[in-house]
């Protein structure tokens, strides 16, 4: 159902679900049989809220109907050119954020994409793909150049190539017990427990052994000394 602030999602399903009974013509071209359009009219009365039925039930043809549906939710042309401009800024400069996936990443990207084509400005999928390979991190930069090496970048899609970076995504394993941030290794706090009690131990060992040596060391110099007293007697 369409909402305040879902128009994009919404445009999107029911694109999908017109297409899908063969009535999206009659929403993109217009000029269907009387009788495919009034399919497509009752498809869009079903998915939009009851305060806008008296809106677009006076329109003549489905068509209009999605016309004054896209006017009252995106604005008119000027604002549509506009909000365009605005989101091809966004998605020409768009970059991984930190923490975010290879899968996030893309499904974002593709978010864009679809709202600029909805807005008029078509973003084709090689246009995705080819972003996607320009802006991943270094770490992926060996895996990029090997894809685009050994593959026909302007075939690959963006599913395909989500997979197999990905699947490299997935090989970057951090280890088990460290954390790591801005480069630094940052131990936990049992790790460091143990450290402190490994060097207290050896603190303790090594003290142990000295105290020894030296009852050893005072021991033998009494035995001397009461020798030396005797033979002087």
């Amino acid at each position: 159902m369409l909402t305040k602030t879902n128009y994009f999602d919404w445009a999107l399903l029911m694109k999908v679900k017109l297409r899908a009974r063969l009535l999206w013509t009659a929403i993109e071209k217009g000029g269907v049989e009387p009788h495919e359009d009034m399919q497509a009219f009752d498809a869009l009365c079903s998915a939009v809220p009851p305060e806008m039925w008296p809106v677009i039930a006076n329109k003549e043809t489905a068509k209009e109907a999605w016309e004054a549906i896209v006017t009252m939710r995106i604005g008119n042309d000027r604002i549509k050119k506009t909000s365009a401009q605005n989101l091809r800024r966004q998605f020409d400069s768009a970059t991984f954020k930190e923490g975010e996936s290879v899968e996030d990443y893309a499904l974002r990207l593709n978010s864009m994409a679809s709202t600029l084509t909805t807005l008029g400005d078509k973003v084709e999928e090689t246009q995705v793909v080819e972003k996607i390979i320009r802006s991943v991190p270094q770490r992926f930069r060996q895996i990029v150049v090997a894809i685009t090496m050994l593959l026909d970048v302007s075939t690959l899609t963006v599913a395909n190539l989500t997979g197999r970076l990905k699947a490299a995504e997935d090989d970057f394993e951090e280890p088990p017990s460290a954390m790591h941030h801005d480069g630094k290794l940052y131990l936990t706090e049992e790790e460091w427990d143990a450290r402190r009690r490994k060097r207290d131990a050896e603190k303790t060992g090594g003290g142990g052994s000295s105290s020894m040596a030296d009852m050893g060391a005072g021991a033998g110099a009494a035995v001397a000394a009461t020798r030396a007293r005797h033979q002087a007697a």
